[in-house]
């Protein structure tokens, strides 16, 4: 049974997956498992309405398996098809970019594969790099020649990883979200985080009679204290525990009660 279950949402051939799981395999045994093609923004999502194919590939010489699906599809397909049981930890990523703030996260296929696996009760990690928004037009994503930009990512995502495995399950959170700052080193300080809350605005623009997705930028500007923006904002690593809870707290919950039974 591998110790990781490692996905990621950009694709197998993403210059932030292989990074991250040739520094895995030295500490562990990894089943890395990622859609074949880009996934970003969709999030926990899974494959309801087409067939779902999966393929022996490899990077460098190291053999994973490629799915034509969602990230929560590689997640699935490896609890139950691929492996014998549940390993001991589900790691997603390194993502192209950030995913700060409930708007990226609720959207995010990195994070969306932690989720999808910390519903079935394996302790989860999704890790994503942040890109200057200069830094993006001159990086080719897909080159393995820019595996070095992943480099110490990849060895920030394995010492938290470490620190995961070593230590009891903690309660309280279901999974982390993880996001790392471009110029990042091992030494670099970490600040537990909570995900900032701020529209990100308009997605869709249109082009002609069609409209296209485009990513919103991410401003710094006015970002609060203890979330993962200003952390990010600071160059510090931010470290997001999440809770798949989905509730608002008891005092909240007994007001709308109470206003529901007044007027039911």
């Amino acid at each position: 049974m591998p110790d990781i279950l490692l996905t990621n949402d950009d694709g197998y051939s993403s210059i932030g997956f292989y990074p991250l799981l040739r520094a895995l395999l030295r500490r562990y045994t990894v089943c890395a498992i990622a859609p074949s093609t880009q996934k970003s923004w969709v999030g926990k999502s899974l494959t309801a309405h087409a067939h779902l194919e999966i393929e022996n590939v490899e990077v460098e010489g190291v053999p994973m398996l490629a799915v034509t699906g969602t990230p929560a599809d590689c997640v699935q397909v490896g609890l139950y098809h691929v492996l014998d049981g549940k390993p001991k930890i589900a790691v997603s990523g390194i993502n192209i970019g950030e995913n700060v703030g409930h708007g990226l996260i609720l959207s995010s296929g990195t994070v969306g594969a932690a989720m999808e696996a910390a519903i079935d009760g394996i302790r989860s990690v999704a890790f994503s790099l942040y890109i200057p928004p200069e830094r993006e037009n001159e990086i080719d994503f897909f080159d393995r020649e820019n595996f070095h930009i992943y480099r110490h990512a990849a060895a920030i995502a394995c010492k938290i990883i470490d620190i995961l495995l070593r230590s009891e399950a903690v309660a309280g959170f279901d999974l982390l979200s993880v996001n790392i700052p471009f110029e990042a080193r091992t030494d670099t300080e970490f600040e537990i985080t909570v995900p900032f809350k701020n529209a990100y605005g308009q997605v869709f623009h249109k082009s002609g009679t069609t409209y296209r997705m485009r990513s919103p930028l991410v401003s710094f500007e006015n970002a609060s204290a203890g979330t993962d923006l200003h952390a990010l904002a600071q160059g510090r690593v931010s470290v997001s525990p999440l809770s798949l809870d989905l509730v608002v707290p008891q005092p909240a919950m007994k007001v709308l009660d109470e206003q529901l039974r007044e007027h039911w």
